[in-house]
This record gives C-alpha cells, sequence and structure tokens, in this order.
C-alpha cells in the first residue's frame, strides 16, 4: 500500500489488490451564522404593528387566530407555511426583513402599467360642454309669453336652456308647442338649475 498527497487530494494506492482510491481532502466546516429566531422574530414584528392577534389573523387570511398563536409559540413554522406572505404583507415587513427570515425568496416584480397618452380631463384641462342651441320658435315663445305671471319663468335663460336640451320625441314647432311642454314641466315639479357655462 501507498499513500501520498498530491495537491489538494489525498491517494490511496494499494498495489496488492489493483484498488485505487482518491479522497478529496477534508475541509473544515464553515463557521455559520447563529439562525433566526423566527418566533421572536413574529412576535417583534406583531408588538411593532400594534394590532392583535386577531386582527392581524384576519387581514393574513388565516381562519383561525389561535393557528397564528401556535406559529408565535413555535409550533408551527410561519416562514415556511402557506400563511408567510399574507402574514408579511399584514404585518407590513420590508423586503430586508423579509429576506433576512427567507433569503432563498424570489421578488417578482409587477410590470409597469402600459404606457398610454392621458386625455385632455386626465391632464387636468377643463373641456368645455357642448353650446345648448335654443330654438328661435322656443325664443319666440319667451318673448310673447315671458311677460305674463303664468308664464314668467320661460323668459329665463336657465328654462330655455333646460327645455333645449332635454331629450324628447318631438321637438316642438311652434312657440305655442314649447308654452305647452313649458306648462307640463311645471305642473310635474320641474324647477330646472342655472347651466354650467
Amino acid at each position: 500500500m501507498c499513500y501520498f498527497a498530491l495537491g489538494n487530494f489525498q491517494i490511496l494506492f494499494v498495489v496488492s489488490r489493483r484498488m485505487f482510491v482518491l479522497r478529496a481532502p477534508q475541509v473544515p466546516p464553515m463557521p455559520q451564522e447563529p439562525p433566526v429566531d423566527i418566533y421572536a422574530k413574529l412576535r417583534e414584528y406583531i408588538k411593532r404593528s400594534t394590532k392583535t392577534q386577531r386582527k392581524i389573523a384576519e387581514e393574513a387570511g388565516i381562519p383561525n387566530p389561535s393557528y397564528l398563536s401556535h406559529m408565535v409559540n413555535g409550533r408551527v413554522n410561519w416562514v415556511e407555511g402557506d400563511y408567510f406572505r399574507p402574514l408579511s404583507e399584514a404585518l407590513g415587513l420590508s423586503r430586508d426583513e423579509i429576506r433576512e427570515l427567507k433569503p432563498e425568496i424570489i421578488w417578482e416584480e409587477p410590470s409597469p402599467p402600459p404606457s398610454r397618452a392621458l386625455s385632455a380631463a386626465a391632464k387636468g384641462h377643463r373641456i368645455p360642454k357642448p353650446q345648448v342651441m335654443i330654438p328661435d320658435t322656443l325664443r319666440e315663445a319667451a318673448e310673447q309669453y315671458g311677460h305674463l305671471a303664468a308664464f314668467a319663468g320661460l323668459g329665463e335663460h336657465r328654462w330655455q336652456h333646460f327645455m333645449a336640451s332635454v331629450s324628447r320625441r318631438h321637438t316642438p314647432e311652434t312657440p305655442e308647442g314649447w308654452l305647452e311642454e313649458f306648462t307640463a314641466l311645471k305642473r310635474l315639479g320641474y324647477d330646472p338649475q342655472e347651466p354650467e357655462e
């Protein structure tokens, strides 16, 4: 049997049995940092959040608050469980805190919304409303009957604007038609506001 070291490898030859053994060097284990006490961290995060365990369980979607109590007391590994993500959101954990608890976590960045041109209203510009055209026959009705006490509103701009902008099947074609519509609207209790310009 012959034994010698070559670089980082130890080689052992057994000549009589025709056996060759090649071994990798013995590397001392790397000193590891003490593991994070995930249960103490959970208690710390709950205390910092100033929420009750019941409220946190509700926000995280945990059906029974006692299950959260089991996590706090170390009976359930909350970092490896299904509730890690909702709990970290309910507790408002930062990325660094999450990475400390679970270093292998992969962040999925939300994709930015597609860029699109903003409308004038979205940019804060005021879009003027289309002008309401008051028909000539309505103006005639206001001139002929607006001075009478029973039809006094007909001469007001708010009534003319309202009557001209109302959707209807048939638009009155005579001043008398507009007068009939005005009286019908008054009877129904309409009292239009001054139009926004």
